[in-house]
C-alpha cells in the first residue's frame, strides 16, 4: 500500500538536487492549489511537501483530483469523521489490519529489555498553516499538557508501566528518545491507535501555546482543552492539523465543513500529492443518524457512508443501488456484542456490587436472554447469538487452539435457559420477598436493575427492549435509561451508571482496546467501570480499586505480566490463559449477539474503496485505516 516513487520522479528528485532543474517540480498537486501558487497564496507543492514524503499505493488506479464527499455524522462530537480524518499517529494500522507500517515515524530501535526506545519522525512535515513539525510538538504535549497539573489532560495509556511514568528526552528537531521504568514493548502501537490515541498527542505547539495558561494571558486551560479533546477540536477551522482535510466551517448540529490540506505530506506512486478530494461535507442530524442515512442513501446523496446503515434497511437499500447509482460493500463490524451489558463495578451502592461480584448472578442474566429471538427480530437473523468473548477476527484466535478456545468462550453461559436463571436467582437469596412478583436483594429490599443506554445506539435501545422483557420474566425489575450519549459518558466517568448497554466495537488482545477484557484504562468502554481502569493506570492515585482477589483484581495482574513480556509468541500463548478467567469467574460482561455484517454505500464513481473494512474497530479507525485521502471521483465514467 505505499512503496518507492516511480523511476521518473526518483530522477528527478536526484536532478534537482544537483540543482540542474529549477522550474520543473518533483511532484503534481491539485488544481486548486496550483492557482494558488501562481497567485502567490502558497509556496510550491517541492516545498510544502517533506523531503521524503510518504508513498501511498492506490487501491485500484491513480486518482483524479476534485469533488465533495457527502455523508453524515451522527452527533457533533464527530467521531466517524474523524475516523475518516485524524487519523496519524506514530505508525498506522496495514489495510487488513494485521500489523503496523511507518507514518509520522519512520524508524525506531527498542533496546533488549524494551525500557529505552528511540524513534525518528518523518523530516519536513508542515502544519495545515504550513509550520513545520518537530518533536517540539510532541514534548509540548507531554510536559506542558499531561504533566502540568493545571492542564486537565491525564497520562494516557502506554506512557505509564505498573503506574510509573515514562521520560521522554529529546535527541533532535526529529529524534525522540524514551526510558520506561519496566519492559513496554508494546509501547510503540498503543502510540498508534486511532482517532482518538496517539492522533492527538502530536500538537501544534506554535497554536497551542497562545492558549496555555503559562505562556498566555488565559486565565485557565479551558480553551487549550476544547482544541485537544476528541469531541471537540474539529470545530475550530483556525487549529493546524497534520490531517488530508481542515475544517473549514462548522455549525453545531447541522454540518461540519473540511477542505484538502495543502501541506499534506502525503503522495501517490506517480507524485500526486494527495489527498485526491477536494472536500467533505458532513451532515449532523440533530434526531437519529440512521433514518436520515437511508433516505439520503437510497437517493443517491452519499457518495460513501461508513457508519448508521440499519441492518433492518439493507433490504430497502439494496433494491434503489440501480436507481440511486450506488453499491454496497459488506464490511464487517468486528463486534462481540451489540449491545454488550456492562456491570459497573465501581457503582456506588454496596448491595449491588455484591450482586454483580457474585457470577451466579451474572450467570442468570445472561442464561434468561434469548438470544435468537433478538437476532431475529433486530438483525434480520444476519449476526450470531453469542457471549461476550471479543472480535472473532483477533489475531490470537486464527490458529487451531485459537479457534477452539474462542468457540468455547463465545458459547459460555450464552444459552436460553430461563429455568436455570432462575434456579440461579433462588441459590443466592435473590426471591421475591414481599410478594409484589418482583425478586428482591438478599437482604429483602428493593431490587431494581438500572441499564443506561445513549439515545443515538437505536440498536441498542431496540435489543434492550428484548432484554428487558427476558429479565422481567424471571423475577428481575428493569428500567431502561435511555439519554443522550455526553450524559452516558459523563456518567460512565463518574461512576454514577449501575449497568451499562453499548454497541460494542472491534477489540482484541493487548492493543486493540485492551480495555474491554481487563480494567486498565479510565474510558467509557472500560469493563467494569471506568473508575476501575483508571484507578490501574494511575498506579492507584485515582479512581476506585477492585476488589482484593475478585476476577477484576486478576485480570489486572494477567495484564500487568503479559505487557512485560518481550517475546511475541510467549504473550499470544499467555493471552488466551488470561483469557480463562472470563470463563471460570463469567460472563464477568455479558454479550447478546454479535459479528454483524455492516453496510458500506458507495457511489459507483466513487473509487479506490477497498472489499474489506472493519468498522468498529475504533482503535483500527476505519476507513482511516483504508487511507482515504487516496479515494476520489472518477469523473470519465
Amino acid at each position: 500500500m505505499f512503496k518507492k516513487l516511480t523511476l521518473l520522479t526518483v530522477l528527478l528528485i536526484a536532478i534537482s538536487a544537483l540543482g540542474l532543474v529549477s522550474s520543473q517540480s518533483m511532484y503534481n498537486e491539485a488544481p486548486s492549489l496550483a492557482e494558488m501558487v501562481d497567485a502567490g497564496e502558497l509556496p510550491p507543492v517541492d516545498e510544502r511537501l517533506p523531503a521524503e514524503p510518504l508513498v501511498i499505493e492506490p487501491v485500484e488506479e491513480i486518482g483524479q483530483y476534485g469533488g465533495t464527499w457527502r455523508l453524515v455524522d451522527n452527533n457533533d462530537s464527530n467521531g466517524w469523521t474523524q475516523m475518516t480524518v485524524n487519523v496519524e499517529g506514530f505508525l498506522k494500522w496495514n489495510r487488513d489490519v494485521n500489523g503496523f507500517r511507518p507514518n509520522i515515524v519512520t524508524s525506531w530501535e527498542w533496546n533488549d529489555e524494551a525500557t529505552e526506545l528511540t524513534v525518528n519522525f518523518r523530516q519536513g512535515i508542515k502544519w495545515s498553516d504550513g509550520d513545520p513539525m518537530t518533536v517540539d510538538d510532541y514534548l509540548f504535549w507531554w510536559n506542558d499538557m499531561v504533566l502540568d497539573e493545571n492542564v486537565p489532560v491525564n497520562a494516557p495509556f502506554g506512557t505509564t508501566v505498573r503506574g510509573e511514568l515514562m521520560s521522554v528526552e529529546k535527541v533532535d528537531d526529529y529524534t525522540l528518545h524514551f526510558s520506561f521504568p519496566h519492559a513496554n514493548p508494546l509501547f510503540l502501537e498503543y502510540k498508534s491507535r486511532g482517532a482518538y490515541h496517539s492522533s492527538i498527542h502530536i500538537v501544534p505547539e506554535h497554536y497551542m501555546r497562545g492558549l496555555h495558561p503559562a505562556y498566555s494571558d488565559a486565565e485557565d486551560a479551558t480553551e487549550l482543552v476544547n482544541r485537544y479533546n476528541f469531541g471537540s477540536r474539529m470545530h475550530y477551522p483556525d487549529r493546524p492539523t497534520l490531517s488530508a482535510w481542515m475544517t473549514v466551517d462548522y455549525v453545531p448540529s447541522q454540518r461540519l465543513v473540511l477542505e484538502r490540506n495543502p501541506y499534506y505530506w502525503k503522495v501517490d506512486t506517480e507524485g500526486n500529492q494527495l489527498p485526491y478530494i477536494d472536500r467533505l461535507d458532513v451532515e449532523i442530524p440533530q434526531g437519529s443518524a440512521t433514518e436520515l442515512v437511508a433516505l439520503k442513501g437510497i437517493a443517491g446523496e452519499l457518495d460513501m457512508q461508513v457508519r448508521d446503515v440499519n441492518l433492518l434497511d439493507v433490504p430497502l437499500v439494496l433494491e434503489n443501488q440501480e436507481a440511486g447509482d450506488y453499491r454496497v460493500i459488506m464490511w464487517s463490524r468486528g463486534d462481540y456484542a451489540w449491545p454488550w451489558i456492562i456491570p459497573m463495578y465501581d457503582y456506588p451502592d454496596e448491595g449491588i456490587l455484591d450482586l454483580m461480584y457474585m457470577k451466579e448472578f451474572r450467570q442468570a442474566m445472561s442464561h434468561a436472554i434469548n438470544r435468537d429471538r433478538i437476532n431475529e427480530i433486530t438483525s434480520l437473523g444476519l449476526a450470531t447469538a453469542r457471549q461476550f468473548s471479543l472480535s472473532a477476527e483477533s489475531p490470537e484466535f486464527q490458529t487451531p487452539e485459537g479457534q477452539e478456545f474462542y468457540q468455547k468462550w463465545a458459547a459460555s453461559y450464552a444459552s436460553y435457559d430461563p429455568e436455570l436463571a432462575g434456579s440461579l436467582l433462588d441459590g443466592i437469596g435473590v426471591v421475591d420477598a414481599d410478594g409484589d412478583g418482583w425478586r428482591d436483594r438478599p437482604d429483602g429490599s428493593a431490587l431494581e436493575l438500572i441499564v443506561d443506554i445513549p439515545a443515538a445506539d437505536t440498536g441498542s435501545i431496540d435489543r434492550m427492549d428484548l432484554v428487558k422483557e427476558d429479565w422481567e420474566a424471571v423475577g428481575l425489575k428493569t428500567v431502561l435509561n435511555i439519554i443522550a450519549w455526553e450524559l452516558v459518558s459523563a456518567r460512565h466517568l463518574a461512576g454514577e451508571i449501575m449497568i451499562r448497554a453499548w454497541g460494542s466495537a472491534a477489540a482484541w488482545g493487548l492493543v486493540s482496546a485492551a480495555t474491554v477484557w481487563t480494567p486498565i484504562e479510565g474510558v467509557t468502554y472500560s469493563v467494569g467501570g471506568a473508575r476501575i481502569g483508571d484507578y490501574y493506570n494511575s498506579g492507584g492515585e485515582r479512581g476506585v480499586a477492585p476488589r482484593p482477589g475478585s476476577m477484576l483484581e486478576q485480570l489486572q495482574d494477567a495484564y500487568t505480566e503479559l505487557i512485560s513480556i518481550v517475546d511475541p509468541d510467549e504473550r499470544q500463548a499467555r493471552l488466551l490463559e488470561a483469557y480463562q478467567i472470563h470463563i471460570d469467574e463469567g460472563p464477568i460482561t455479558i454479550g447478546t449477539i454479535g459479528e454483524h455484517p455492516s453496510p458500506v454505500i458507495v457511489k459507483n464513481n466513487f473509487r479506490n474503496v477497498q472489499d474489506f473494512g472493519l468498522v468498529a474497530g475504533w482503535d483500527l479507525a476505519f476507513p482511516g485505516t483504508a487511507d482515504p485521502e487516496q479515494f476520489f471521483f472518477d469523473q470519465d465514467g
